[in-house]
């Protein structure tokens, strides 16, 4: 008899230990946001993504969405040469969000990587040609009349 109750008592021990430490509080935005720009910095970055796309996911209604949008973005180009999937990203920033302050430096890193890495000089000319139409005075737009202008000379031909 005192063999079962004490098995019983370790068992419901046992049971509250995995209730009260299995029931931990999930990371709010701020902190999903902290964490994932500290993995960053500590280069990171696979674990920078997860807590960015955890916060897109978890608070698709939360300002802080653009942020963690261009963050996963700025890693998938510059540090794991994702282009592809960093000009999605930036894509669906600058789409979704155009009037967040991290929109017009998004809608000219697209132009980048259309010209730079991905080589569709149409689609560059494209999103060069969106993002002066709708940031004509952000920082970057001397820069991107340039580019655009260099990008619609005719080609030469060779000799």
């Amino acid at each position: 008899m005192k063999r079962s109750v004490v098995s019983i008592l370790i068992a419901i021990s046992f049971f509250f230990a995995i209730v009260i430490l299995g029931c931990g509080k999930e990371p709010n935005e701020e902190e999903l946001l902290k964490s994932a720009t500290k993995h960053h910095a500590e280069d990171e970055y696979d674990e920078a993504i997860d807590d960015f796309q955890m916060l897109v996911e978890r608070f698709p209604k939360s300002d802080k969405v653009p942020e963690a949008l261009y963050g996963m973005a700025a890693i998938r180009l510059n540090k794991k040469k994702e282009f592809t999937k960093a000009e999605s990203l930036f894509t669906k920033l600058t789409m979704e969000y155009p009037d967040d302050p991290t929109a017009p430096a998004a809608a000219y890193q697209r132009a980048r990587i259309y010209v730079e890495h991905l080589r569709k000089p149409d689609s560059a000319i494209a999103a060069y040609e969106y993002f002066l139409k709708r940031y004509p005075n952000a920082i970057s737009a001397s820069s991107a009349r340039t580019e655009l202008s260099e990008l619609k000379k005719p080609v030469k031909p060779t000799k």
